[in-house]
């Protein structure tokens, strides 16, 4: 297996005081997502085409004692634009959720045009909101900066 990236670790650790969140346009790459699984926490993934990759992740968990992953296809523009948490539930096909929303939004390697409603859909969710950038890209919100050791720049958002 794969050694983990230090960005991916940062993020993990950085995600790790939630119980439920949401991982914005995931692609190919569901390693926060399990690693998050794996620390019994809840992961909701989505992006606009849900990869193989990420479908046999989630399948992989469902056997994972603690956390979940549940993968769906949406688009955060459209979530972002949702009348509510009902309505962002719904467009994700998911049941209410025990003991309240989401938690956290977050995103990987996050392009600037995502930004915006990325942290709008926190907003709605009355969420926290971290991302990492696509390294060459400054954020285009307002955002606080965590340095961790490895050098990974983490943003919150809210």
């Amino acid at each position: 297996m794969a050694a983990t990236p230090p960005s991916e670790r940062a993020l993990v650790d950085a995600l790790d005081g939630y119980e439920r969140s949401i991982e914005v346009g995931i692609g190919r790459r569901p390693g926060v997502a399990r690693a998050l699984v794996d620390r019994g926490r809840e992961v909701v993934a989505f992006d606009v085409e849900v990869s193989e990759a990420v479908r046999d992740a989630a399948t992989e968990t469902r056997a994972s004692a603690g956390g979940s992953l549940r993968v769906a296809a949406a688009d955060v523009t459209t979530l972002a634009a949702a009348d509510g948490d009902r309505s962002v539930r719904e467009t994700l096909g998911l049941d209410a959720p025990e003991g309240g929303g989401f938690d956290a939004v977050y995103a990987r390697n996050l392009p600037a045009e995502l930004q915006r409603p990325t942290v709008a859909l926190a907003e709605l969710l009355d969420a926290a909101c971290l991302f990492t950038t696509l390294g060459f890209e400054e954020p285009v919100v307002d955002v606080s900066r965590r340095s961790t050791e490895s050098g990974t720049v983490m943003y919150v958002a809210r």
